[in-house]
């Protein structure tokens, strides 16, 4: 390990220079895990890596791979954490001439480092694995959600019924006791459960913790009777406002396929700040505009 002002201790993965970088940012991207990957993009005159030089930089500060050690890996590194926090993307440029006005060298030439965070994807939590939970999986992770699927019945929760799913717990309590792992990523939530008294249940946890989406199958009675059960345990009425139930926009759906497609588009709606609305709508709009 290197100690550096910016970051202190540069933690390498065991073994790293015999590792393929390509084949550690597949194993990222299926677990749904998160890095930063560094690319030397370009170099003029004496510089300590080529271009096209790679290294992956996890959330702990620990690498695979160089873009040239020193001072300007530690500056790629301290920026890379940062990314994490935003899932931005960045270009860094060095001049390697003179440090005492801050170049991180003395090599006499100049170096662009990309970073890009990799295997950020947004988690979809999905409470009740009968069958529109199954069906909500699939389409989740087709879409690009890492999923998490709760369910007390061994047999929907086992990874034959559920291959799509990231993770898979038998009760929400051990899905908290990751949770933190989870907090700086987006999170939406699901529940397609077979009862309201698991939604009320649960819904004061889930609350809590804050999610971009919740959203609550079932008719409109029992979202009724839901609402009068979670005011009676103390939850407020503008708490109850953020979640979404009946669940899904409205495509008259019937089966377990559709109904999972409503709800993702809807989750789609909220994820991008989109209206719902047809687009041939949008298009008279502009007519009627011009």
């Amino acid at each position: 390990m290197i100690l550096n002002k910016h970051v202190g201790l540069i933690k390498t993965k065991p073994d790293d220079k015999f590792m393929n970088i390509f084949s550690e940012i597949t194993k990222i991207e299926s677990k749904g895990t998160t890095a930063v990957l560094c690319i030397v993009t370009k170099t003029q005159g004496s510089t300590p890596r080529h271009a096209g030089s790679k290294m992956i930089v996890y959330p702990d500060g620990s690498i695979i791979g160089t873009v040239g050690g020193g001072e300007i890996e530690s500056l790629c590194i301290a920026e890379a954490i940062n990314l994490i926090e935003n899932g931005n993307t960045n270009m860094l440029n060095y001049k390697l001439v003179d440090p005492e006005q801050g170049d991180p060298g003395i090599c006499g030439g100049e170096v662009d480092v990309y970073l890009e965070v990799i295997g950020k994807k947004p988690k979809i939590l999905i409470i009740g694995a009968g069958h529109v939970g199954k069906q909500l999986s699939f389409l989740a992770n087709w879409l690009g959600f890492s999923v998490i699927v709760v369910d007390d019945r061994e047999e929907l929760i086992s990874e034959n019924n559920l291959p799509y799913a990231s993770y898979r717990f038998a009760n929400l309590e051990n899905f908290f006791e990751i949770y933190p792992e989870f907090e700086t990523l987006k999170l939406f939530v699901v529940m397609t459960t077979r009862s309201l008294e698991i939604d009320v249940k649960y819904l004061p946890e889930i609350l809590k913790l804050d999610p971009q989406y919740i959203g609550v199958i079932g008719s409109k009675k029992r979202w009724i009777k839901t609402t009068e059960l979670l005011l009676n345990d103390g939850i407020v009425e503008t708490e109850i406002e953020k979640i979404f139930s009946p669940v899904g926009l409205d495509l008259k759906s019937e089966t377990p396929e559709e109904i999972a497609l409503s709800i993702m588009a809807e989750i789609l709606m909220v994820k991008n700040n989109a209206s719902g609305e047809n687009l041939r709508y949008f298009r008279r709009k502009r007519i009627d505009v011009e």
